[in-house]
């Protein structure tokens, strides 16, 4: 039941691998977010390490997709 609230991976992107994903609970705006492995790495490296960027890249896509779901794009 893995899901990731940036990317929308519910399985393992690799082929030789049957498996769900690998996520990681986080809290953002007092909801409980999963993220799996892929993005997590992309944010940590996008931020370069620096906490405030990485939470910064977190909101800023989250609340794009929110726009997307609510202007019914996405």
């Amino acid at each position: 039941d893995a899901f990731c609230n940036f990317c929308f991976r519910t399985k393992n992107p690799h082929p030789d691998f049957d498996e769900s994903i690998v996520v990681k609970k986080i809290k953002f705006q007092n909801k409980g977010l999963f993220i799996c492995i892929n993005c997590h790495f992309d944010f940590l490296d996008k931020a370069d390490g620096n906490e405030d960027i990485l939470n910064k890249l977190i909101a800023e896509k989250y609340n794009f997709i929110n726009l997307l779901k609510k202007s019914n794009i996405f």
